[in-house]
């Protein structure tokens, strides 16, 4: 009777997933409209439940505004239908893992070994998922030891990133080195990185290489801030902050008002006090108690003529 079920679900997989997601939905996502998406891609899967792509992107929707819970059922789905695909158990993982930081001590555990179990999945099916491996990194960093935190994993991991892209490997290790308050080493993997990005292969888009991509927003964040430190390219720099504002959702994990207080920083290095007032203002309002931003504005205020 199984073999049964499986041919007929086979045969008619074209009819099921035939169906194309309507342009608008699209539209809809990048004006970042998720609510309303939702709402067109839950009525969507009632019509065709067995479309993946849809199912996909309503997962994707709901991690979107946060509805952690019902992403995670959106991936449970797909990784039953399709348990080798390594990006169903990447995302399925990432969900997981912000249960679990809204989840009671006890729950979180749990989570967190199944956030660990999706990553290991997604990285033994697919050798060059680079996301996975950043997520690895982030969260062997941020976890506590109690619960399997561990510097040294994380800097496998930044290994194995390493191999996939360069310049991913390298700013993986800048964010766990300054984590570690390894200062010297940060900066040592920020300069490699910078260096990599000045290289011909890179610059050059006709032999660009995949060593070179800005493969994540989280990824321009910290070009961006390596410029910043080492005070070139500013123009760039700023652009790579912008650009990191305007593409921010809930999976990349650099908070947005630090953002906006390195843009400040980058106008006051340029002489321009308005637009790091703008830019600070910006911060506060999304966090009243960011102290960074609060004691810069004072400073610059303080200097401004009455």
């Amino acid at each position: 009777m199984k073999r049964v079920c499986f041919f007929l679900v086979f045969c008619f997989q074209p009819f099921l997933f035939g169906q194309s997601i309507p342009k608008d939905f699209n539209a809809l996502w990048k004006v970042k409209d998720y609510k309303s998406l939702v709402e067109k891609l839950e009525q969507f899967t009632v019509l065709y439940p067995n479309h993946l792509e849809a199912i996909e992107q309503l997962g994707d929707a709901y991690g979107r505004i946060s509805e952690w819970n019902r992403a995670s059922k959106c991936y449970e789905k797909l990784i039953r239908v399709k348990p080798d695909e390594a990006n169903y158990h990447y995302k399925y993982g990432g969900v997981l893992g912000k249960m679990a930081k809204e989840s009671s001590k006890f729950k979180a555990l749990g989570l967190i070994n199944q956030t660990k179990k999706s990553f290991t999945t997604a990285a033994k099916l697919d050798p060059y998922h680079w996301a996975v491996r950043w997520a690895q990194v982030q969260l062997y960093v941020q976890l506590p030891g109690f619960l399997g935190g561990s510097y040294d994993k994380a800097i496998a991991y930044a290994e194995e990133l390493q191999s996939i892209s360069k310049l991913d490997g390298y700013f993986a290790k800048v964010y766990i080195y300054e984590q570690m308050d390894d200062h010297s080493l940060a900066r040592e993997y920020m300069k490699k990185g910078i260096k990599l990005r000045q290289d011909f292969s890179c610059l050059n888009s006709k032999h660009h290489s995949e060593h070179c991509k800005i493969n994540s927003n989280d990824l321009r964040y910290y070009l961006a801030l390596a410029y910043l430190s080492e005070k070139m390219e500013l123009n760039t720099a700023a652009f790579l902050f912008e650009k990191y504002i305007s593409d921010f959702s809930s999976a990349d994990t650099v908070p947005l008002e630090l953002a906006y207080f390195q843009l400040a920083n980058l106008c006051l290095i340029q002489d321009n006090t308005q637009g790091a007032l703008t830019h600070l203002n910006h911060a506060l309002e999304l966090n009243s108690d960011f102290d960074l931003a609060k004691n810069a504005k004072k400073r610059i205020l303080m200097t401004l003529p009455d």
